[in-house]
């Protein structure tokens, strides 16, 4: 297949939530098909609500400093799906990601013929099999993966990591992983391994408790950063923050970040402590420092001087929507134009509740999306914002909007979905060089 005729036969699988099939039995049995390519070399392994993402590039940030060749696989993608297979810092070629597709679809087809596979594989399946495929290939050194959903029966969760991570638990994907919280932790705990070390940063005592279960059942070292690590002297610097942490392993002094966002001291803290639980690698403090502050994580906390002061951060469920609106306050913030866009299945109330009140005025744009909520029902759930309210007919229009009404002082905040930040964030680049 060449790159538009793979792009078709992905579109054709269908949205890959929507069309989702949680197991591992049909990625076990195309790596199984390919000789096992996951097994080739070691990976940390990442679940989590929120921030797991963030930490996927913190750790894979740290070993390519230390000189390691890395794999790092993460979802969704912002604007182009190579972005989820990365080595040593660089996405995918679309004449690599087509090749890759190719050797899997005519796997997947042999399979499916003699019965092996019970359907073909999912969007999400087949690029993470992909994603093993192409490290192997590469002969990393190491791979960093990001869970997709959940973690038990996450696409991902066939590998035999040499580190775990929990990044923390918080009501999201309810449809499905289960409605409440202890639930939704027995899901993403069940990434972790019979004796393979633990790093949480659970704070919730319900998700603490499922995971220290866990833990236990499968005589898995656990580290919790609330426990076994201190976060001291905070500093920020327009947004950016440094820092003392102390583990159990050493005291570090002075740590910069590269993300915004106080609540990245906190992930940092857990990339920190996955490192250090590495057993094959020679990782310096020095390594670990530049890491950190130079890891890019585009569409998180994302700012820049476009046609007017533009931020664009995914948050997109309460929790998320609660850390960007104090980010917001935290920097004084007082003139805010929300661009505002989900997808109908997430909890539209909570995280309009959480961001919505500090916003000086509300664009609401459906998505490109499948599961696009409805603007006008989105504004419906939250009738007394309604005179600061505009709904526009698409994400373009929106942001073209919430330029004009923002004064040269203003910001605006694109968020409420990645999809929305991945349509927008090539636009706002592009009048980066128009800024005034």
């Amino acid at each position: 297949m060449n790159h538009s005729e793979t792009l078709k036969y992905l579109a054709q699988k269908g949205n890959e939530v929507q069309m989702m099939h949680l197991g591992l039995h049909r990625t076990r049995a195309m790596m199984q098909a390919l000789g096992d390519p996951q097994d080739r070399y070691p990976s940390i392994h990442i679940a989590g609500t929120n921030g797991k993402g963030s930490v996927a590039a913190m750790c894979e940030s740290i070993l390519r400093h230390a000189g390691l060749v890395t794999g790092l696989y993460t979802s969704p993608h912002l604007v182009r799906v190579e972005e989820r297979i990365r080595v040593a810092g660089r996405q995918v070629s679309a004449r690599r990601f087509s090749s890759l597709a190719t050797r899997i679809r005519k796997v997947e087809a042999a399979l499916l013929e003699n019965k092996t596979l019970d359907r073909p594989l999912t969007t999400f399946e087949l690029l993470t099999c992909c994603a093993f495929l192409n490290f192997a290939d590469e002969k990393i050194d190491i791979a960093v993966f990001e869970v997709g959903l959940g973690g038990k029966l996450d696409a991902t969760n066939i590998i035999h990591p040499a580190v775990c991570v929990i990044t923390g638990i918080s009501l999201d994907h309810q449809n499905y992983l289960g409605r409440t919280l202890t639930k939704i932790a027995g899901e993403k705990a069940g990434i972790i391994k019979e004796g393979i070390s633990v790093i949480s940063g659970c704070r919730l005592p319900a998700p603490r408790r499922v995971v220290f279960n866990q833990a236990k059942k499968v005589h898995a070292p656990l580290l919790e950063i609330s426990r076994h690590a201190a976060i001291r002297n905070l500093r920020e610097s327009r947004g950016r923050y440094s820092f003392d942490l102390r583990t159990p392993l050493r005291r570090y002094r002075n740590l910069h970040l590269s993300l915004s966002g106080e609540y990245q001291t906190w992930n940092a803290a857990l990339a920190v402590m996955a490192i250090e639980a590495l057993k094959s690698f020679r990782i310096d403090v020095a390594d670990i420092r530049e890491g950190l502050a130079n890891t890019y994580w585009s569409g998180r906390l994302d700012e820049y001087s476009s046609r007017k002061r533009t931020l664009l951060d995914g948050a997109h469920n309460p929790e998320g929507a609660q850390l960007l609106r104090d980010f917001l306050i935290g920097g004084k913030e007082r003139e805010v134009h929300l661009v505002f866009g989900v997808v109908r299945d997430k909890n539209i109330r909570g995280i309009g509740s959480a961001i919505f009140p500090i916003a000086t005025s509300i664009h609401l744009t459906p998505l490109a999306n499948s599961r696009s909520a409805d603007p006008a029902e989105v504004a419906a759930m939250h009738k007394r914002f309604l005179p600061r309210m505009k709904i526009h007919a698409g994400m373009p229009e929106a942001l073209y909007s919430a330029w004009k009404e923002c004064s040269a002082s203003g910001l605006v905040v694109v968020t409420g979905s990645l999809y929305l930040v991945g349509e927008l964030l090539p636009l706002v680049r592009a009048n980066v060089a128009t800024a005034k």
